[in-house]
């Protein structure tokens, strides 16, 4: 099995990849996942790294036409490269389909499953954090503890003594 990079024509990765599928070319298509704060909560939303680009794998060279005539499917990456002819012709260049290293490819995949673990929160306990909304804002404090809800609970200095508060986790920021 060889593999290629396939680019897709514009909003039509979905279809691109089922139609890969129908003729049975294995793929593979990169994703990250980001923590996103919307309305005070935190989800986190997988999102595509590399944008309307696939790697496909195929057995040959008829299934690598295959794929490329399939619909969504714009472009195999190719690389020029000189065409092998008798001598004497005018020399030319030719595109031929990039290939990609196995091994090299699995090594990407690999860096990518490490960075898929997304730490649940982007504060820790004993961190220090500033408050960015609410009475408070524009004040410094520390993470005291991890509560459910996405909410924290933080230590933070008022006229001179400690106080704790109950914080919702999108309100404060890293310093």
């Amino acid at each position: 099995m060889s593999w290629h990079i396939a680019r897709t024509l514009p909003r039509m990765g979905e279809r691109a990849l089922k139609a890969l599928e129908e003729v049975q070319v294995d793929w593979y298509l990169p994703r990250t996942s980001e923590v996103v704060v919307r309305r005070g909560r935190r989800a986190v939303r997988s999102t595509l790294l590399l944008m309307r680009t696939v790697f496909i794998g195929v057995r040959d060279a008829i299934h690598l036409d295959q794929a490329r005539s399939q619909a969504g499917v714009a472009e195999i990456v190719s690389h020029p490269e000189p065409e092998g002819g008798p001598e004497g012709n005018i020399a030319s260049l030719i595109m031929r389909p990039a290939r990609l290293d196995p091994a090299e490819l699995q090594r990407l995949v690999d860096k990518l499953a490490e960075a898929e673990i997304v730490r649940p929160t982007g504060v820790s306990v004993g961190q220090s954090v500033l408050v960015r909304e609410g009475p408070f804002a524009g004040f410094p404090a520390v993470v005291d503890a991890m509560l459910p809800n996405d909410r924290i609970r933080v230590a933070m200095s008022i006229f001179g003594r400690a106080s704790k508060l109950t914080l919702e986790i999108a309100r404060v920021s890293a310093i």
